[in-house]
Parts: C-alpha cells; structure tokens; sequence
C-alpha cells in the first residue's frame, strides 16, 4: 500500500477534520497513484518514524503545469 506523508504535524487537525482534502506533489505521479486507490495518510519526517493518521481513497489524480498552480 501507497503512502500520501505530510512532514509537518499541523496538518493533523485539518486532516482529520476533513478541511484539508487535497496535495500537491512535484513530479508526475499519474504512474503511482491511480483514481480509487487505497492509501495511507501519514505525518512524519522522511526518514524518520511516521504516525498513520487514516486510509483514504483517492477522488483524482490530476497533473497540471507549475504555472497554472494559484495561492
């Protein structure tokens, strides 16, 4: 299973509590994340011990040029 990690802890809250309910990932992962998949959201440093938050399933997987990215 797939993991979608957060470095900081104070998405936490807004995670949980549903007001945070999309990301921005660099790169193209139309190859690794696919609409309906399962993942695990996760917070937690890269190479350090990660907490599992929830498993949620992914509405959309779009990939949009840096420039079309707003505030």
């Amino acid at each position: 299973m797939f993991a979608l990690n957060f470095y900081s802890p104070l998405f936490v809250d807004q995670l949980r509590k549903g007001r945070k309910t999309a990301t921005i990932r660099l790169g193209d992962k139309t190859d690794k994340y696919a609409t309906g998949q399962l993942v695990w959201v996760t917070v937690g440093h890269r190479h350090g011990p990660r907490q599992k938050i929830f498993t949620a399933v992914i509405d959309r997987v779009e990939l949009k040029p840096l420039r079309e990215l707003s505030q």
